[in-house]
């Protein structure tokens, strides 16, 4: 078994200082997975906007959705966790890709070990005011009044609000304590994971406690990290350090 876990990549975000290096580094990164991964999961904020109408899918994206195919096609399972920028993220994925798609929480067990995986946004108390606003954007309504808009149109202008919502939560993010998602960490200890994996902070991190583990996962723009689970351990690695491996 040789889990993969990754998130905030924000693929298609023009605010990233180096995109081809970004794309470079994720080409690489699939082609060293693709050699003995297992599973695959996206833990939120793959895509840094994705919105499916009904016969419309980004094509900038044509890419890297094809190598997700790929690794479908080579019996790599693959699970996508809806983050706060890519939370539409409709049928396409399950029934074209064939990955399992959650809008909020996974909870899975590997190789007798359990996991619970959250994007992470809106875990601090002070949040009130993106948990309101997340309600709005997710519901059914609202999505179905936005694919009135032209995908030409609605596409660049969510792009450009979402370019702008990240850039205030990365630096937000490097601002604040770790206290409350540690909480968040210990509560799914009490119930019985083994492993907790989030994203969302952009602050790759491992947690260990009474020989259980919180994971952030960081993020693909600054620290390109990730975690990995053998089957018997999971470990928080960095691309630059394993690339050559």
């Amino acid at each position: 078994m040789k889990a993969y876990f990754i998130s905030d990549l924000h693929l298609g975000a023009h605010e990233i200082d180096n995109p081809q290096a970004q794309e470079k580094a994720v080409n690489q990164f699939f082609s060293y997975l693709a050699q003995d991964a297992t599973h695959l999961f996206i833990v939120g904020d793959f895509f840094d906007f994705w919105f499916e109408y009904q016969t419309v899918i980004p094509k900038h994206y044509f890419h890297i959705l094809c190598r997700l195919r790929q690794f479908d096609q080579k019996g790599i399972r693959i699970f996508y966790l809806a983050g706060n920028h890519d939370f539409a993220l409709g049928t396409f994925f399950d029934r074209y890709l064939h990955i399992q798609t959650a809008q909020d929480t996974l909870s899975i067990e590997l190789n007798g070990k359990k996991f619970f995986l959250f994007h992470g946004d809106g875990i601090e108390r002070k949040d009130k005011g993106y948990r309101f606003l997340k309600r709005i954007l997710r519901s059914r309504l609202n999505q179905k009044l936005f694919r009135l808009i032209h995908p030409d149109f609605g596409i660049r202008l969510a792009k450009k609000i979402s370019g702008t919502s990240r850039k205030y939560s990365t630096v937000d993010n490097t601002q604040r304590s770790e206290e409350e998602y540690f909480a968040f960490a210990r509560k799914r200890f009490e119930e019985g994971y083994d492993y907790v994996i989030m994203g969302h902070r952009h602050n790759p991190l491992l947690f260990e406690e009474k020989g259980k583990k919180y994971v952030n996962l960081g993020d693909w723009i600054t620290n390109y990290s990730y975690a990995v689970f053998d089957g018997n351990d999971l470990q928080l690695r960095y691309w630059s350090a394993d690339k050559n491996a």
